[in-house]
């Protein structure tokens, strides 16, 4: 570390900085072996520049970050925060700088699994799937903003809370965060946010599963029972369930083999139909 520099200031242009290029490039080179760390450093690469005029501390500080790193890419984003203020303190050169530079990877190791569990739960199981199950009704109506909505609407939800994540890890530091995953509150988050999902999930799925039989039994006496009609005394959209708790089951035993899934699908279907079964 190069010794006797005045302390650079990290402004809010710098943390925006380092906001846009996460955002646009988390998901842009991500491999099988880093996962996402090639856009994590590239979003800190400019901020590291800046903290490290010297060649050799640059080079250290870009190795810090090519380590494997993988998370959600809002919530992920109190990572990059928090690595901003740690950086900022490495790059003044003091006493504890090699300390915090074991700590950098620590906290980023430790962070990226259960910030990613947050945002998988809460992004895209429930926040995704509300958007959605609004504008899906609208867009079977023909309305082409209606089929661009959810990709817009879940983009800005998306860009503003990156923003405000990196901000807020920079601003509260490590210590802030590590308090709220320990406290429970994120726990009990994830726990209602999944049980609100699974509604979702099982209203869109009585909504817009339709299964039905055109099946009509004739008795001894002539007189014609329709199936369907039967099975909608008993239990509306019953078959329609059957459908999606077998696809579950399958899922949860199998994995998500969603190709082989929509295949056997299509395929049962013409058979079905072809006998007039359903």
């Amino acid at each position: 570390m190069s010794e006797n520099k005045a302390p650079v200031v990290v402004t809010k242009k710098d943390i925006d900085t380092v906001f846009i290029r996460w955002f646009t490039f988390a998901e842009v080179g991500l491999n099988f072996e880093r996962m996402q760390a090639l856009a994590f450093c590239n979003s800190m690469l400019p901020l590291l520049q800046k903290l490290y005029p010297d060649i050799e501390d640059l080079s250290a500080a870009m190795q810090r970050h090519l380590t494997m790193f993988n998370s959600s890419v809002a919530w992920g984003g109190l990572i990059n925060g928090i690595t901003i203020a740690l950086e900022e303190e490495i790059s003044k050169g003091n006493e504890d700088a090699e300390q915090t530079k074991t700590l950098v990877q620590s906290l980023k190791t430790g962070l990226m699994g259960p910030l990613a569990g947050i945002g998988d739960t809460i992004d895209m199981a429930t926040v995704r799937t509300i958007i959605v199950g609004l504008c899906v009704p609208f867009a079977i109506e023909g309305s082409v903003i209606a089929a661009l909505m959810p990709l817009l609407v879940f983009g800005a939800y998306l860009f503003i809370n990156t923003r405000n994540f990196i901000h807020l890890g920079y601003k509260r530091g490590r210590d802030s965060i590590v308090a709220v995953l320990k406290s429970g509150t994120i726990h009990k988050l994830i726990n209602s946010a999944s049980m609100f999902g699974l509604m979702m999930m099982g209203a869109l799925s009585a909504s817009y599963v339709k299964v039905s039989t055109p099946l009509v039994i004739t008795s001894e006496a002539g007189t014609k029972i329709v199936v369907q009609e039967m099975i909608n005394k008993l239990a509306p959209s019953l078959l329609s369930f059957a459908v999606v708790i077998a696809i579950y089951f399958y899922i949860a035993k199998k994995g998500p083999k969603f190709i082989r899934i929509l295949v056997v699908i299509i395929i049962l279907s013409m058979i079905f139909s072809y006998f007039g079964i359903l």
